[in-house]
């Protein structure tokens, strides 16, 4: 009868152990895949960019965190947006904002909470409406909106900062956007990512290099070089590996410094 009873106390602790292992399986899958992207970001290539997505896609069977599975995704999207962009792959870009969208409606709609997801889905609309201008009049008010309740929901988020810095930079001015705005935007977000603390380290964290890349790049385009190149520097300082800082921005800053023959 002792025996039975021991028996059966190992079976039902089974399932907890089971459990517990399964959580912290996929938390350190989505570090892993937080990692992988925030390398693509500094090879900035696109099969490192599309391996970062697809490693993500894969935990979708997973069911513990879908939510969060589905933001990351969006994120990788986001990011070969910009890359395709770069490269004047309209048609791709727009594959991949399309897909962003999706993810970060399906995100939102099993946490409406999130601030993270309501700012990238403002920036994915933004995308959109980059690709297509025509779009503005619908797609406009819908990344008002999501941006509004993002702030609302985390007033303090550097990201949010980040990516409204990004939306006023490519924004004319006579639209609301301009390079000063951005400029805010931009020491913002600096002086958030100084405060705002993410505990948990699936939670999203990046961007902090990129605010000091963008404000470098802001201050290059009005002509304070000194200034440019201390941003340039600090981003460094955060992520020593940031090819875009490296060889664009740096090269680019040195040639306009170089005095005219």
């Amino acid at each position: 009868m002792k025996k039975l009873i021991i028996f059966w106390s190992i079976i039902l602790l089974l399932p907890v152990v089971t459990q517990a292992q399964t959580e912290a399986s996929i938390d350190s899958f989505i570090i892993k895949g937080k990692q992988q992207l925030h390398q693509a970001l500094n090879t900035w290539t696109e099969p490192s960019l599309l391996a970062a997505r697809a490693f993500f896609e894969r935990l979708q069977t997973d069911s513990t965190y879908p939510w969060l599975i589905h933001y990351y995704i969006a994120l990788a999207d986001y990011r070969l947006v910009s890359f395709y962009f770069s490269q004047q792959h309209q048609e791709n870009a727009k594959k991949f904002i399309d897909d962003g969208i999706e993810h970060s409606l399906t995100c939102l709609n099993l946490k409406a909470d999130f601030a993270e997801a309501n700012s990238l889905l403002s920036s994915l609309y933004g995308n959109k409406i980059g690709a297509d201008p025509m779009l503005g009049m619908t797609l406009g008010p819908k990344s008002g909106t999501m941006m509004a309740k993002a702030m609302k929901l985390e007033p303090h988020n550097p990201r949010t900062q980040l990516i409204s810095g990004w939306s006023a930079y490519f924004t004319p001015k006579m639209w609301g956007g301009g390079k000063d705005k951005a400029r805010k935007h931009f020491q913002q977000a600096i002086a958030y990512y100084d405060s705002f603390k993410v505990e948990d380290p699936l939670l999203p964290d990046w961007g902090h290099e990129e605010a000091y890349a963008w404000l470098g790049l802001v201050n290059m385009e009005n002509g304070e070089f000194d200034q440019a190149k201390i941003n340039f520097d600090k981003a460094l300082e955060i992520n020593p590996e940031y090819n875009w800082v490296t060889h664009v921005l740096i090269p680019d800053l040195k040639k306009k410094m170089m005095p005219e023959k």
